[in-house]
């Protein structure tokens, strides 16, 4: 199957090359010299910068090469070009790695190894690969676990090197001569104090001292007389034949010599632990993936040797517990991923000083217990996953996540309390994501987030949440995401999000809600877009009219961050007593309930009572304009009365003073020209006496 698959690569690797040559050769662009590639590997050369034109502009090309083809065209490499060769190995067979010695470029740059055999073991050596002298990423990897063998009996000036599903050794141990005991100032272990007597560094609280041959750390609560926890670990002197026997019951896995290593990845390769010289020497070391091993047990300053790393996974071990003397020294690291361990408890006494941590996952721990300044010591993280989903999360100290002053996203998972407090989050100013996931949390209480100033999503699903105080976002007026979906929540306290003025999506559907508040959708904020209410037990009535349709059958499209109508989304609800059974729940207003006249009567009496108001602004404008032209003597004072809709008829409507007035213009007219009435005739006009 392997060789059919390869035939038809290298098919499809001469039709593209046949295009590149008709291409080419219509371009009149310079040619390319053959490269040797083995039939296991496809290999391709990248060039990096090629003038194209008189502007100075340039490109990247690539060009792809057949096991056994010609190129393009001929290759003549200017002087000083720059270009890196890529090879793609996938070997069946152990004798396939001898094509990859004979026949590949030895300018390869990038080379990517993948054994693909099922049963037959092999080994290769780092030996095998010295000849590349160019040779900057090398990645290995075995699709059938543990098949291949990768001897590190040499040192290679790889960059990056990715070791995957291999069995990893090294026969002998490195010899290294020239080496120095790490000290406490060098770990980070010991406060500095600055001329004028302040301490410098970010780990106030904590103290540590080495004294002959012992270690021991103070926790100092920094008050005057107050309690101090201390602990001391002995360092304990063994003979040398016990020292030799320690250490070959230990991996003789070690990197050191490979000085130019940045980025070294170990996965999948059943390492059991490491050697106390795994690191040493590489001071450009910058990313070390250790994940999806068998490691229970960092030695002490397992990685002092490579000072400058910023990021450290040792995701998926089996890691026991983890002690500030192990991971010591790492005092540029960023990132440290310990999640998938099996790590029960984070104190105080758990981790260094890493004064520029951002990111701290302890995601799939069975932790549970979290103690008080856990993570003080690393004060500058911004983002701490907490939690599993086997063991539930107990947090029964004031300050659990004292001292955490920048951090902005915190996820705990499977958090167990009595009652959501303002204690547990105390001192978390600058929290802007906040994230409880599952766990059990009956309560929560008044002023609960009030130190989250700057909050602006809170997700708090599956919890079990039962009931929510009325003071709950107290204090927090930033909000934008709510979510308390698949709760306990059977009712909603009057003006719960009445602060919350930018909220844009609120989600709480699969609750126990039977209605909502009066008013609701009115006291929700203007601007908001989604209101999750699906899923919940509601009970039809007509105070479901004020209902946003629009909000509650909204969908945020994840990939574009907008909004689209969704009727899947509409809520359902049942009236038993009216044989409604899971109807959605605005065609149950329009056609079940009889919702019509309160749903018509205020809109009908704003328009009515709209209408008389535009009628009598019309019939002052037409008698002030009539009264310019009657003589003043001729009108008599017309005492016009206010309408409201409680009386819209009064006692002498406008109609009836316009009408009068025309007449008396008629008359007034008409008397101009006609002769003196009789003394004691009345006139009369339209049958109206004046």
């Amino acid at each position: 199957m392997v060789p059919q698959t390869f035939s038809i690569l290298r098919v499809i690797t001469l039709a593209q090359l046949l295009l590149l040559a008709i291409d080419d050769t219509a371009a009149g662009e310079q040619s390319y010299a053959l490269l040797d590639c083995p039939p296991e590997c496809l290999c391709d050369r990248n060039q990096a910068e090629v003038s194209a034109g008189s502007n100075g502009a340039t490109k990247s090309q690539q060009h792809y090469y057949p096991a056994d083809g010609q190129p393009t065209a001929d290759f003549d490499d200017p002087a000083g070009e720059d270009y890196s060769v890529h090879a793609l190995c996938m070997i069946g067979r152990g004798a396939g790695f001898e094509a990859i010695e004979d026949l590949l470029s030895l300018d390869t740059s990038v080379l990517k190894i993948v054994y693909t055999s099922q049963t037959e073991r092999f080994q290769l050596n780092a030996s095998n690969l010295a000849r590349f002298g160019q040779l900057r990423e090398l990645h290995v990897q075995s699709l059938q676990p543990q098949l291949l063998r990768f001897e590190i009996d040499t040192t290679l000036p790889v960059e990056r090197l990715h070791l995957e599903a291999v069995d990893l050794v090294r026969t002998k141990p490195p010899l290294i001569l020239d080496r120095s005991a790490p000290s406490a100032s060098d770990l980070g272990l010991s406060k500095q104090r600055t001329t004028d007597g302040d301490v410098q560094g970010n780990n106030e609280a904590n103290i540590y001292h080495v004294v002959g041959e012992e270690m021991e750390i103070v926790m100092d609560d920094g008050a005057d007389g107050g309690e101090q926890l201390t602990e001391t670990f002995e360092v304990e002197i063994v003979p040398y034949e016990v020292y030799k026997r320690e250490l070959a019951s230990t991996s003789n896995v070690s990197f050191f010599g490979w000085n130019n290593l940045t980025a070294l990845s170990i996965h999948d390769c059943q390492l059991e632990s490491l050697h106390p010289d795994f690191l040493y020497g590489l001071a450009h070391l910058v990313r070390l993936s250790l994940q999806h091993n068998n490691i229970k047990v960092l030695p002490p300053f397992a990685f002092y040797g490579a000072p400058n790393m910023r990021l450290l996974s040792l995701a998926d071990n089996r890691l026991l517990e983890v002690s500030y003397y192990s991971l010591a020294g790492l005092l540029e690291l960023r990132v440290l991923d310990l999640s998938g361990n099996n790590i029960s408890k984070v104190s105080e006494l758990t981790f260094p000083p890493f004064p520029k941590l951002t990111k701290l996952d302890l995601r799939q721990n069975p932790i549970e217990y979290v103690f008080d300044s856990s993570f003080a010591i690393a004060n500058m993280t911004r983002s701490l996953f907490i939690g599993s989903e086997t063991v539930g999360l107990q947090i029964r100290t004031p300050k659990p996540f004292q001292g955490l002053t920048q951090l902005e996203l915190l996820e705990v998972r499977n958090l167990r309390v009595d009652a959501l407090n303002q204690y547990l989050f105390r001192g978390l100013r600058a929290v802007r994501t906040l994230r409880l996931i599952q766990g059990n949390i009956p309560f929560v209480e008044y002023d609960s987030f009030a130190e989250m100033k700057n909050l602006t999503e809170l997700y708090a699903s599956r919890c079990g949440i039962g009931a929510v105080s009325m003071d709950a976002f107290f204090g927090v007026k930033r909000l934008r995401t709510i979510d308390l979906s698949y709760n306990l929540l059977a009712e909603l306290p009057v003006g719960l999000f009445d602060e919350q003025l930018q909220l844009l999506e609120l989600y709480l559907q699969g609750n126990r809600l039977t209605k909502l508040p009066t008013e609701f959708f009115r006291r929700l904020a203007p601007a908001v877009q989604v209101v999750r209410l699906i899923e919940n037990p509601w009970l039809c009535s007509c105070t479901m009219v004020e209902w946003r349709q629009a909000a509650t059958n909204r969908l945020k499209v994840a990939s574009t961050g907008s909004y689209v109508y969704s009727s899947k989304l509409t809520p359902r609800c049942s009236d038993p007593a009216q044989g409604i059974y899971n109807r959605t729940v605005y065609y149950v207003i329009r056609k079940n309930l009889p919702c019509n006249s309160h749903k018509t009567f205020q809109p009908t009496r704003r328009i009515t009572e709209l209408n008389h108001q535009k009628q009598e602004t019309l019939i002052r404008r037409r008698l002030i304009t009539a009264a310019k032209t009657i003589p003043p003597a001729a009108l008599r004072p017309i005492v016009v009365q206010q309408t409201s809709f409680e009386n819209p008829i009064p006692r002498h409507s406008l109609l009836y003073e316009q009408k009068r007035r025309r007449l008396q213009q008629k008359l007034h007219h008409s008397q101009r020209y006609a002769a003196p009435a009789p003394p004691g005739q009345r006139t009369l006009s339209n049958d109206i006496e004046y």
